[in-house]
């Protein structure tokens, strides 16, 4: 029993430590940009000692990678975990889910979106949440014109994408429960027009 509980005691310290980088590493890429971060910068940010930092990580760039892929991993999962057969005419869940995932962490995702390595996230989950859309059961098959439509879903997801990183960098007074209405309505009008098409 003592054993098992000294472990969990580890665990809980090892994943304390490689939180602390992960801020660290974001608090850094605001200031400065992730290409000038380096190990030092981060231990030091972090209060951690540079063994702790190369237990989790090899490099800096490893810890921008890992901040990505766990992002982009969770989001797909949490995205694959509903039922969204019926997407376009109820975007809301999906929408919300994102919402929900991004107000998890506010603060560390307003400052990985202010910074430069953001497109290529914004990018991924713009596309996740388009195919998420795009595997719609119901109405994506009575969709005529499906290509165009494809390229105004881009269209309406490359906009979310832009008001998110605008709120990140506080530029807009929308909420973004509101945003979500707003983006809920653009997609399920448009998947409808889109249906009437002959």
């Amino acid at each position: 029993m003592e054993k098992t509980a000294k472990t969990k005691k580890t665990y809980r310290n090892f994943a304390r430590s490689e939180k602390a980088i992960i801020r660290a590493y974001v608090e850094l890429m605001e200031k400065k940009g992730s290409g000038r971060i380096s190990v030092t910068d981060i231990v030091n940010v972090a209060d951690l000692n540079r063994s702790t930092f190369y237990a989790h990580f090899k490099s800096a760039e490893d810890v921008r990678e890992k901040i990505h892929t766990d992002i982009i991993t969770e989001i797909t999962g949490i995205l694959e975990a509903g039922d969204f057969t019926n997407s376009l005419s109820n975007p809301r869940p999906v929408l919300r889910r994102i919402l929900d995932f991004i107000k998890s962490d506010e603060t560390l995702y307003k400052r990985l979106l202010r910074t430069g390595g953001a497109m290529k996230f914004m990018k991924q989950l713009e596309g996740i949440v388009i195919e998420r859309f795009l595997s719609d059961e119901i109405i994506l098959p009575q969709i005529k014109a499906r290509d165009d439509f494809e390229m105004t879903l881009r269209l309406v997801m490359g906009g979310f994408i832009s008001v998110l990183q605008d709120w990140a960098e506080d530029n807009i007074k929308v909420p973004l429960e509101r945003v979500i209405e707003i983006m809920e309505g653009f997609i399920r009008d448009s998947a409808e027009a889109y249906r009437k098409r002959t």
